[in-house]
């Protein structure tokens, strides 16, 4: 019985607090452990450090059932059934993978496991990790032998903040196991808490067609249904499928942003052409370009899998030309700022401009590998007087509001298109403000009210 089984999760970030709180909403016994001791202090009180309204309900109903308990005591995770580990895991700063935060979760949990128990690894890792280093450092730890005396699994996060629909809840999951019986128990434990089917991917692969259904009047197209669960034939494939899944997402947004740049050399909108292109009901994104890509896995996964392919020989030239070209989109953005002021006679040097957004995508709370960071740090170098805004996320706020971000303001650059604060711009008369300039790094705006208020408009790859 799912009362019987007691569920430790580590890490309680972004993918580990709404898998703990679900599975406490199923049922589960649940201890959530997090080295932050303010974070937890937060969780015990009911409160959300996740700006999220599916997480925040999540949370709500996990406290309801009692059944969900924050700690920063490692002792807290003893007898427990199942250890998942959601700890994040990044890129230095020669962008290889670091290992050290899976590395230390793995020494917390290692004293406590005992046989007949199931360790997941949700951590985004690079394939080969499982067998080369969780399997030899818990075997050390325990002196139990992994797919005998107890079971590793892998089973990559899927989340995607800010999303209404997709949510931890319905999004469907792949896992795999370094032993058959591994991955049949991770599968069954994953189809217990999302309520969906189990498939075997040998099986699917032949049957497996696109449905398409009607969601809040948005036409989407599930090849799964929801909440299923898919068994991977290895563990190194259920590894991969994070890495190569945001690395195709990076592929062809380096690619429409490629259009962007050909678009303004032929004055062409590529927001309409890409609109005209998604109309096609097959082989299409869309995908759309912008001043950067961020967040933990599309900017981050192309790493691991680019680490594993060098590391086994091969140089992978595509996915490596994909990120200079996002990484070179705040550059390019910044650029089409100062080619903008010039035309206006303003120097770059001492003109005020507002930064609106710092998270790396629009209505959530999360900055990480944001391209903010690399705008701000070239109009710094540059001499820009900078008024940075955002409503979600407000570490790097400079101002308290966004009339005070645009007061004086010669020219605005949005990284961040958060729903309050384009909405918030369009009510507005930017020029009453001074602005006169509007670099639209999400092409979220219109353009003809802009120039219609006499302001030189641009977004990334259409000026209209």
């Amino acid at each position: 019985m799912i009362q019987d089984y007691k569920v430790a999760v580590v890490g309680l970030g972004y993918v580990g607090l709404p898998l703990a709180a679900l599975c406490a909403k199923k049922g589960y016994s649940v201890v959530g452990l997090d080295t932050n001791s303010a974070l937890v202090g937060k969780l015990s009180n009911g409160k959300c450090h996740i700006r999220d309204e599916s997480v925040e309900r999540l949370l709500a109903e996990a406290r309801v059932t009692g059944r969900f308990h924050p700690t920063t005591n490692v002792a807290g995770i003893a007898d427990c059934d199942i250890y998942i580990i959601c700890v994040p895991t990044p890129v230095d700063d020669n962008h290889d993978p670091d290992l050290a935060p899976l590395k230390s979760a793995l020494t917390s949990i290692g004293p406590y496991i005992k046989s007949g128990n199931l360790v997941v690894v949700e951590s985004t890792v690079f394939p080969g990790t499982s067998e080369e280093i969780v399997v030899p450092q818990l075997e050390l730890l325990t002196g139990f032998q992994a797919g005998k005396d107890f079971q590793i699994a892998h089973c990559p996060e899927r989340v995607n903040p800010g999303d209404p629909f997709w949510n931890s809840e319905n999004i469907p999951r792949v896992v795999g196991a370094t032993a058959e019986q591994g991955v049949i128990q991770a599968a069954e434990f994953y189809a217990s808490i999302l309520g969906g089917e189990i498939f075997d991917v040998r099986v699917i692969r032949h049957n497996l067609r696109p449905k398409f259904t009607i969601e809040n009047d948005i036409l989407k197209m599930a090849q799964m249904p929801l909440g299923s669960v898919t068994m991977m034939r290895s563990i190194r494939d259920a590894e991969a499928v994070k890495a190569m899944e945001n690395t195709v997402r990076d592929v062809n947004i380096a690619f429409v942003n490629e259009l962007a740049k050909i678009s303004d050399v032929l004055e062409l909108n590529v927001v309409d052409i890409i609109d005209g292109m998604s109309t096609k009901p097959f082989g299409r994104g869309p995908f759309y370009p912008g001043v950067g890509v961020g967040g933990h896995c599309i900017a981050v996964d192309p790493e691991w899998l680019k680490a594993a392919s060098k590391r086994a020989g091969y140089v992978p030239e595509m996915i490596q030309l994909s990120r200079i070209t996002n990484s070179g989109m705040p550059a390019y953005t910044v650029t089409l700022l100062q080619d903008m002021l010039n035309e206006r006679g303003y120097p770059l040097k001492n003109t005020k401009v507002a930064v609106l957004g710092v998270a790396y995508k629009r209505n959530v709370d999360d900055s990480r590998e944001s391209p903010f960071y690399e705008v701000r740090e070239l109009l710094n170098k540059k001499g820009a007087k900078l008024s940075v805004y955002d409503s979600w996320y407000t570490k790097e706020n400079t101002v308290k509001n966004l009339n005070e971000a645009l007061l004086d303001t010669k020219a605005i650059l949005i990284v961040t298109d958060h729903d309050d604060i384009v909405i918030e711009l369009k009510e507005k008369q930017l020029s009453d403000y001074g602005v006169e300039v509007l670099i639209d790094g999400r092409n979220c705006m219109d353009a003809k009210i802009l120039q219609e208020q006499g302001i030189l408009y641009h977004g990334i790859g259409r000026k209209n």
